[in-house]
Formats: structure tokens, C-alpha cells, sequence
């Protein structure tokens, strides 16, 4: 079974693929190769290296073309960058992540919701798709907190996710919450591996670099399909 977590973002989508035993992590970003982070990951993590040229034209029509050109083409290189990393003879499972309304930008909303219309369409063509699913940004990280906290049952089998060391229920995860919960996941894997090499720096900042928030949430999506299947 493939299984595969992507957390869509217009300039940094993360993907995480299971394939057996192996794990394949990809990004596709704006970033640039001499970014910092980026330098020190790339052995691990594949990246892809995107430019967008419609944020740069004034008149309203072309730049609108444009970006739907620019979309389909990045969709179609994510597609293709899954199609190469699995295996075409075993059925796969796709979770990815839903939109995020809470953006301030309504342009910001509709370029994402067009984007990620794109790419789910494509994926719904993958050779034994199993499933595809759709998964709010709120459950994202309520699963991570499940996976690295566990859970209590009670007397009447209803199931309570247990709140992190600093008592933030997984509800209300933010970015850091969220790569400290993948650090005590403590799985024995290329990502898991790498936030414990870098963690001492990372910890230290207020906020998560990209492009580690992204590949993080596609981690933890990808991993919480034994959950949810």
C-alpha cells in the first residue's frame, strides 16, 4: 500500500509518501536553493524549484490566465513527482489536508481553493486509488496530538485526546506544537530523524520555517491514515 500525505500550499506544498518501507518526502517551493534549511535538507528531502511570473503582470486578464496556466503546470509536477515514487503496482491511499477559511485574504482563499481543485482532480486519475481524503485543518491537528499523546478512554467509550506537556489541547496546535508532537511520535523515520538532528535550533524560534511546516503537516496527515482508515 502507498500511503501518502500533502499539505497543499500555493508556494510550498509538502508531500510525504509510505511506500512499503520507505519513506519519500517532497516539497515544492518558491524558495530558493541557497535558503538555509533548504541547503542543509537536501539530501533528504527532494525538492522541486518553482517560479511564478503572474504576481509580476499588471493587466488583470493576463495575469489571471497566467496563474491558471502556472497552476496546472505545478499540479501536474506534483502529480508526476508522485507517480514516480510509487509503487504503481500496489493500491494507494491519499489524505490532503482541506482549505483553511480562517485566511485574511479572500484572494489568498480563492487562489488556494483553485489550486487544490486542480491537484485533486489530477489525483483522483492515479492507477488503484483507493482513497481520497479530505481532511479539515483542525482534525490535522487533533490527529497529531493523538499520535504523539495519546488518548483515555472513559466508563462510557468515549474517546479524549490527551493535551501536550504544556497543556494545549490538539484543537488549538499551532505550527511549533505540531513539530514538537512529531518529535515525540518518535518514529524511527527521515523526517523524525531530521527535526532531532536540528531540533535545539528549531525549538528556539517562535515561529516554524518554512519549509518545514509544511513537510511536517504532510508527515503527520500520512501518518494518521492508520488512524482514520
Amino acid at each position: 500500500m502507498n500511503l501518502i500525505g500533502i499539505d497543499i500550499s500555493i508556494d510550498s506544498t509538502g508531500v510525504y509518501i509510505k511506500r512499503n518501507d520507505e519513506d519519500i518526502i517532497f516539497n515544492c517551493t518558491t524558495l530558493k536553493k541557497n535558503v538555509g534549511w533548504i541547503k542543509k535538507t537536501m539530501d533528504i528531502i527532494d525538492y522541486e524549484f518553482i517560479n511564478y511570473t503572474y504576481k509580476e503582470i499588471e493587466n488583470y486578464t493576463e495575469s489571471e490566465v497566467i496563474k491558471i496556466r502556472e497552476f496546472d503546470h505545478i499540479t501536474n509536477l506534483i502529480l508526476n513527482k508522485i507517480k514516480g515514487n510509487i509503487n504503481k503496482k500496489e493500491k494507494t491511499m491519499i489524505a490532503i489536508e482541506g482549505y483553511n477559511y480562517g485566511l485574511k485574504s479572500t484572494n489568498t482563499i480563492i487562489d488556494i481553493v483553485t489550486f487544490s481543485t486542480l491537484l485533486r482532480i489530477k489525483l483522483l486519475s492515479l492507477e488503484n486509488l483507493e482513497k481520497l481524503i479530505i481532511i479539515s485543518p483542525s482534525t490535522v491537528k487533533s490527529l497529531a496530538c493523538e499520535l504523539a499523546y495519546g488518548y483515555t478512554i472513559n466508563k462510557n467509550g468515549k474517546k479524549t485526546i490527551n493535551k501536550n506537556s504544556n497543556g494545549v489541547s490538539g484543537g488549538k496546535f499551532d505550527k511549533k506544537d505540531m513539530m514538537e508532537a512529531l518529535i515525540n511520535i518518535g518514529k524511527n523515520d527521515k523526517l523524525t530523524n531530521l527535526l532531532n538532528k536540528y531540533k535545539d535550533d528549531l525549538l528556539k524560534n517562535k515561529n516554524v520555517p518554512k519549509p518545514w511546516d509544511d513537510i511536517i503537516d504532510a508527515s503527520i496527515i500520512c501518518k494518521s491514515l492508520d488512524i482514520m482508515n
